[in-house]
């Protein structure tokens, strides 16, 4: 008895010292970073490194908006990402809502198509975008190069596929006797949806507007291309502070610090329900 009872404490030192190791393997670049921002740029680039500042100073997060307009994409991103975070979720809860609850001839097919844009890389469909945007202004002459609305909308279709799915398999752990009790009290879909289901998804929805917010908040590639010096983003505006002649590491420090506030604020307010849209998004379907 007494071995067992010393493998089991052994196991459980073994487990807490494991957990212990990958939180620090996870948090010890963004302690770096902190730190970071809080030193010159001579001490970053000396030869002795150290996690507390020699030279402690504030005048990177006063200088980082004068080295570089980073307010100003901090606002292009805010309105791009919450926007495309509102219109996925409303589209992702819907389109989930048909999958779970109805069944139609190829919803198998459909839900498989939906999951296999997953497996493409995004490169692919940069020219396609640019061709289609100057197509849509060629049509209607509505500019989507260069703009929030295009922005949104490239974010919301990237977003969507991969949020139907986890927006489905979280409604598929909702019992569909609630939908056919408001019904029988008079509602009808849409009524049930927004009345009676979306109240319950809460924590799935809060997992899903997440995903579709971090999803554009950190995306290079398709910003590069599709905007200007007044819609860029703050993943591009990040870039700024390294040129051909300098880096300040520094100010880019601090930068990236004010950048991870929003998804700092988002996780902390929502965590208890991320955390229990994710389990049962990932334990149905």
């Amino acid at each position: 008895m007494n071995n067992v009872k010393d493998m089991t404490i052994s196991g459980k030192t073994l487990f807490y010292l494991a957990i212990i190791i990958m939180v620090a393997l996870v948090l010890a670049p963004y302690l770096w970073m902190l730190s970071a921002s809080f030193k010159t740029d001579l001490e970053i680039q000396g030869m002795r490194p150290s996690w507390i500042p020699q030279t402690f100073t504030l005048s990177n997060y006063s200088e980082m908006n004068r080295t570089v307009p980073i307010l100003k994409f901090f606002k292009n991103s805010l309105i791009i990402c919450t926007g495309a975070m509102f219109v996925a979720t409303l589209v992702a809860v819907m389109a989930a809502y048909g999958i779970s609850r109805f069944r139609f001839y190829g919803r198998n097919l459909y839900t498989l198509i939906v999951l296999s844009t997953q497996m493409l890389p995004g490169i692919l469909f940069i020219i396609p975008y640019f061709v289609m945007f100057n197509w849509i202004k060629a049509l209607t002459g509505i500019p989507m190069v260069n703009t929030y609305h295009g922005m949104i909308f490239t974010y919301t279709s990237f977003a969507i596929p991969f949020a139907t799915l986890m927006m489905r398999n979280y409604l598929d752990s909702v019992p569909q006797s609630i939908d056919e009790q408001a019904l029988i009290d008079g509602c009808n879909r849409f009524q049930a949806l927004f009345r009676i289901i979306i109240p319950l998804a809460k924590p799935g929805i809060a997992a899903v507007a997440i995903y579709a917010f971090i999803m554009g908040w950190g995306e290079i590639l398709f910003a590069t291309v599709l905007t200007n010096s007044a819609t860029r983003t703050i993943s591009l505006g990040l870039l700024q502070y390294i040129s051909r002649n300098q880096a300040k590491w520094s100010q880019m420090m601090a930068a990236c610090i004010v950048s991870s506030l929003p998804i700092i604020i988002l996780f902390t307010i929502f965590q208890k329900h991320i955390v229990q849209g994710l389990v049962a998004g990932s334990t149905k379907g």
